[in-house]
């Protein structure tokens, strides 16, 4: 298969259709580890697993309890004279 590297952001990037994922055994989340071998760009399955981050409340617990009065609770509290201070 031939592409084509593009631009994407200050990026460059290069799309792998479905089926050479598939043969590579990879898919679109798949963790991946990218080197140069001998002038070779090569992407692999990462060895070891990515680092995810474990935070302790879940977004379910932040928005438990809250309603479309609460969601807004900042925008009702009046200023006061010491937020102003520089």
């Amino acid at each position: 298969m031939q592409s084509e590297i593009k631009q994407w952001g200050n990026s460059a990037a290069v799309r792998l259709s479905r089926t050479i994922l598939a043969q590579a055994g990879l898919d679109v989340a798949s963790p991946v580890e990218i080197e140069v071998m001998e002038g070779r760009i090569v992407i692999k399955a990462a060895t070891t697993p990515v680092k995810t981050l474990k935070l302790p409340y879940s977004e379910e617990d932040i928005l438990r309890g809250m309603t479309a009065y609460t969601a807004h609770a900042d925008e009702l509290a009046s200023v006061t004279g010491t937020e102003l201070d520089y």
